[in-house]
């Protein structure tokens, strides 16, 4: 053995070479074959364009689909709970948002604030509006309390302001009557 006892197996010992030095890339060389920023396309894919793979899927389920709905309503109709749900959800999607006729009081200031979220809940209570309607509507007047709650504070500011204002002018008016 040698001198700090460890032997190296020349057999596991990979011959040092210097490390290899890529060549730098040219733009527009292989692999990028474009300049950088600079796209292949760059209006990109046309709206509307669809991938390959959804159309082959599609044009699957086109050739399958009277079959399958056939076998469908078959099992609704013969009592499959599942394919009745799903079935109803196809005839009739769910609701989306509609227009909703409702006469929301003027506001003009916090005081109204009160009769406006009364409106709502009575119409809630006459069934003039859904929960979620109610709940909507109130949101839009929650934005009002916000909007009265910044102009509000924005005038008082002013006010406060002005009020310093004056309060920092009279003082330097009366210093000024008292060096004659």
């Amino acid at each position: 053995m040698d001198g700090d006892g460890l032997a190296a197996n020349p057999l596991q010992m990979q011959p040092e070479v210097p490390p290899r030095r890529r060549p730098k890339r040219r733009q527009g060389g292989s692999g990028r074959p474009f300049p950088k920023g600079m796209s292949g396309n760059p209006m990109g894919k046309r709206p509307g364009t669809r991938n390959r793979a959804t159309i082959i899927a599609e044009e699957m389920l086109d050739s399958a689909t009277r079959p399958l709905l056939r076998e469908a309503v078959d099992d609704a109709q013969g009592g499959d709970g599942v394919m009745k749900r799903f079935c109803i959800s196809r005839i009739l999607p769910p609701r989306r948002d509609r227009p909703v006729r409702f006469a929301l009081p003027r506001i003009k200031s916090a005081a109204d604030l009160n009769t406006a979220l009364e409106a709502v809940t009575a119409a809630v209570a006459n069934g003039e509006l859904t929960i979620r309607e109610a709940w909507e509507f109130s949101q839009t007047i929650d934005n009002f309390v916000r909007v009265i709650d910044a102009s509000e504070f924005a005038r008082q500011l002013e006010r406060l302001e002005a009020a310093a204002a004056r309060l920092t002018a009279q003082p330097r008016e009366s210093d000024d009557a008292d060096e004659p």
